[in-house]
């Protein structure tokens, strides 16, 4: 595994926990009475990709 694939793997976890952020900011809205469900189908599936992306990464280790 070389340097980019590591520095690629931080880029992937850094955004994975934007997307957690995203999630809480989500909760908010639904808990003020919002109906989220769409757009939380929509971040669910980022985030699922993206743990993808760090499974396929890690692979090489």
């Amino acid at each position: 595994m070389g340097d980019k694939d590591l520095i690629k793997i931080r880029d992937l976890f850094r955004e994975c926990a934007d997307i957690i952020d995203e999630i809480l900011a989500l909760e908010e809205r639904e808990n003020n009475g919002e109906d989220t469900e769409k757009d939380l189908e929509s971040i669910l599936g980022r985030y699922m990709i993206k743990m993808i992306e760090i499974n396929a990464l890690s692979q090489k280790l």
